[in-house]
């Protein structure tokens, strides 16, 4: 027996690693920088850095800060 496909709820939204990574910076921005976000929601200031500089991929706290699930799609 196979599941039913999957089907997104419609407020959903297909986000890339540059759109999380760009909702981050805005919500930095928002929050008055780094150290202000990073102590707001608990997420390590030096990973949060490396990931804004391109230097880490955003990991599960950032997603958990921001409130977003990661989903896996079948390429065509």
């Amino acid at each position: 027996m196979t599941s039913p496909p999957f089907s997104p709820p419609a407020t959903a939204k297909i986000l890339e690693q540059k759109d999380v990574v760009r909702l981050l910076r805005g919500e930095v921005d928002r929050a008055g920088g780094q150290v202000a976000w990073s102590k707001k929601t608990g997420v390590n200031r030096t990973n949060l850095n490396r990931i804004l500089n391109g230097q880490r991929t955003p990991n599960k706290a950032i997603f958990d800060a921001l409130k977003l699930r990661v989903v896996y799609i079948l390429k065509d």
